[in-house]
């Protein structure tokens, strides 16, 4: 079960888009920005260069930390502004990652995120509590179709308990989300849980520091049982 603080016109996928792109587009910069906590938390938890799939990936600052790293990063946000604030920042700080506008349900983005080889991770950053449950399912169905096994889910999100903190940025869509039934949906599409914490001082901003869930996944191989 989930709550929607906002259930209004913000929840239809074309004005978030339209939302997100006046957004960036008043927010581009060419300065490389700090990587999030939770990037650089994931970061650590890698052994050897990855393919990074990132969803929802703004503007660019943790793909652009991956990518620091030599890890071979994709990402993807519905937000052509983004986007192209993400290639020209790139293209600017030296990095090489590429970049796809799409939404998430888009049947041809498996195919063009998945890549030849592993291991992979598909890394969302605040950006499930920025979409619908519908587009949920999405997220998990396409985080199941482009890993094999051993590959790994990392997610952070505000849940239900931090649906009445002070919000810096008061004008985004949220969704807060019930860390049980997200897990059991990943639980279902293939992934085991193999880390989870939640609580306050992991994304703090301002004076918004988000009751968050910290979710590592890993894709269940044939021989093992849910």
């Amino acid at each position: 079960m989930s709550s929607d603080t906002q259930p209004d016109v913000r929840a239809t996928p074309e004005a978030r888009t339209h939302y997100w792109d006046e957004y960036y587009a008043a927010r581009s910069t060419m300065v490389r920005r700090l990587p999030s906590q939770f990037a650089v938390f994931v970061a650590g938890e890698l052994e050897g260069r990855h393919r990074i799939i990132e969803l929802g990936c703004g503007n660019g600052r943790d793909s652009m930390f991956f990518a620091s790293y030599g890890h071979e990063v994709v990402a993807v946000d519905a937000s052509q502004a983004a986007i192209d604030g993400c290639r020209a920042l790139a293209d600017t700080l030296g990095e090489r990652a590429a970049f796809i506008s799409s939404r998430i349900e888009d049947p041809a983005l498996p195919s063009l995120v998945r890549g030849e080889a592993g291991p992979r991770l598909v890394y969302a950053r605040f950006f499930l509590h920025a979409i619908t449950e519908d587009e949920e399912r999405d997220l998990v169905t396409l985080a199941a179709a482009v890993t094999d096994p051993g590959d790994m889910l990392a997610v952070e999100y505000r849940t239900v308990r931090d649906s009445s903190g002070v919000k810096v940025t008061d004008d985004h869509y949220r969704r807060f989300v019930l860390p049980a039934a997200f897990e059991a949906r990943a639980l279902g599409n293939g992934f085991d849980v193999i880390y989870s914490v939640e609580g306050f001082g992991f994304a703090k901003h301002g004076q918004d520091d988000a009751y968050v869930a910290r979710t590592l996944l890993r894709r269940r191989g044939p021989d093992m049982t849910a």
